[in-house]
């Protein structure tokens, strides 16, 4: 069976997490070939299809080209069986799992990115930045852990929907490297719908195995 498509970003990406989670549930194959970042973006041929360079990028089988991780997500998952479950089926569940993807980019993964980034030396670390972005992380884990009460998963019903794996995408960086055991402690709730969505038939193999850090390091 021919791809489904093709998603070219820089390996261990959680925007491509996602998107690959979303086609195994769809039961759909989309390629993820080797990419080096600042490299392969800046060819002739990659930029004759996404002039901007940026990635994720996505080309599928039909010559759909897309960027922008979750227009990319959408379309895959608009695309196979499981399109009910992953995206809603009126128009309330789709705003409600719309608004908790946007969240999850706006409101924790740009955040989990800017604490990343000095333990990758790509970014000098500062004290005050680590400070008020742990904060903002924070805030949002705490409204996060508050709305999982009684809930399985994030947008309810029985199956998980892509706002679960924006959000689990979006953290997990977060937990592999920043959010340590102290503050996985404060979010119970949080913890358990985390390890619960990553460890689903189709998720994990896209995501690989979670990650939490014991202690917060101070990057050197």
């Amino acid at each position: 069976m021919a791809p489904f498509g093709t998603i070219y970003s820089y390996p261990n990406n959680p925007r491509v997490m996602k998107t690959l989670a979303v086609a195994n549930l769809n039961g759909l194959e989309v390629s993820n070939p080797e990419f080096k970042m600042g490299e392969t973006n800046r060819t002739p041929e990659f930029l004759a299809k996404f002039p901007f360079g940026k990635v994720p990028a996505f080309e599928a089988a039909d010559g759909t080209t897309l960027v922008e991780s979750d227009a990319i997500m959408q379309f895959v998952a608009e695309s196979g069986p499981a399109s009910a479950q992953l995206l809603g089926t009126t128009p309330a569940e789709r705003a409600l799992i719309s608004q908790w993807v946007f969240f999850a980019d706006g409101e924790i993964l740009a955040h989990v990115i800017t604490l990343v980034l000095p333990r990758l030396k790509l970014r000098p670390y500062d004290e005050a930045t680590e400070n008020s972005t742990l904060e903002k992380v924070e805030r949002s884990l705490a409204y996060l852990e508050k709305h999982l009460a009684g809930r399985a998963w994030v947008a309810g019903g029985e199956k998980l929907t892509v706002a679960d794996l924006s959000l689990a995408a979006a953290l997990s960086w977060g937990f592999a490297m920043v959010l340590d055991a102290e503050v996985q402690a404060k979010y119970p709730a949080v913890v358990e719908w985390y390890k619960r969505t990553v460890e689903s038939e189709g998720v994990k193999q896209a995501f690989g195995e979670a990650k939490f850090v014991e202690k917060r390091e101070i990057p050197q």
